[in-house]
């Protein structure tokens, strides 16, 4: 098997709605990401950490500005 080279490669075509996309722009300019492929690897690694955490039995909690705490359940 092919060592891989951690410049390579895989285009993806992605079908979203106006709304997604419009979402994927604000989130590109909120966090300075310089690309939509960017927020996408944030996304996607922020989701599998968030995923792996869960599946150990961790639990996501958001505090708010105010103290109030909420669990977020993903899964």
């Amino acid at each position: 098997m092919a060592t891989q080279k951690a410049n390579d490669r895989v285009r993806l075509s992605l079908d979203v709605t106006p709304k997604v996309r419009e979402q994927l722009d604000l989130l590109e300019a909120r966090t300075e990401a310089g690309s939509i492929t960017e927020v996408i690897r944030r996304a996607l690694a922020l989701y599998d950490l968030v995923v792996e955490h869960q599946q150990e039995g961790g639990k996501l909690i958001f505090r708010h500005a105010d103290g109030e705490e909420e669990s977020l359940r993903m899964l």
